[in-house]
């Protein structure tokens, strides 16, 4: 029991932050502000739709700003917006951003949560197991007020809208205590023994 306790509470640390309060937002009202410079990723998979719906959003004029975007492995260019397939890092990209959307990897999510910008999330439910990371977006989404999850790319135009009202509060991440959780147990397999 307790290495499930343990795998638990690692996935509730990975799942809670503290809650800043409502004046420490991360980003400016004026939506002219909060999109001057859009960051696409997709990490090193494919995900035409997404890139397609960016594309689209910033012909039509629903993103008026600069869009740059990362389209990894995708076989769509887009014809509207600055693209590269891919980047030794994405840093420098990130340090020009004033809002990011992105696939729904763990490691990108808390990679632009460290760096407090705005961030809508997809899953990419063509890159593995469907509802991986679904999943993971749900949960996230639901212990913070640093990013917003969007279920559908089709519904991207609504969630750039939404972002506009959205007070973004920086992540925080919760302090580890899963060395703690593995002396305990290896504590008491020492006593059994």
């Amino acid at each position: 029991m307790a290495v499930f306790r343990g795998v638990a509470c690692y996935d509730e640390a990975l799942l809670t932050h503290a809650r800043n309060k409502k004046n420490q937002k991360m980003t400016p009202k004026k939506p002219e502000e909060l999109f001057a410079t859009v960051f696409v990723t997709v990490g090193n998979g494919r995900f035409d739709p997404l890139i397609k719906e960016i594309d689209r959003l910033k012909e039509i004029g629903k993103i008026p700003s600069k869009v740059i975007i990362q389209i990894g492995h995708g076989s769509y260019e887009p014809k509207h917006c600055e693209f590269f397939k891919f980047a030794p890092k994405l840093h420098e990209y990130y340090d020009k951003a004033s809002f990011v959307i992105c696939h729904g990897g763990p490691g990108t999510v808390f990679e632009i949560l460290r760096r407090k910008l705005p961030v809508i999330a997809l899953a990419n439910r063509d890159r593995t197991d469907p509802r991986h990371q679904v999943e993971y977006l749900e949960g996230i989404s639901a212990e913070t007020e640093a990013l917003l999850y969007c279920p559908d790319v089709k519904e991207l135009e609504k969630y750039l809208k939404i972002a506009e009202e959205h007070d973004f509060i920086p992540y925080v991440r919760p302090e580890c205590k899963i060395h703690e959780l593995l002396n305990e147990f290896l504590d008491e397999v020492d006593e059994k023994n």
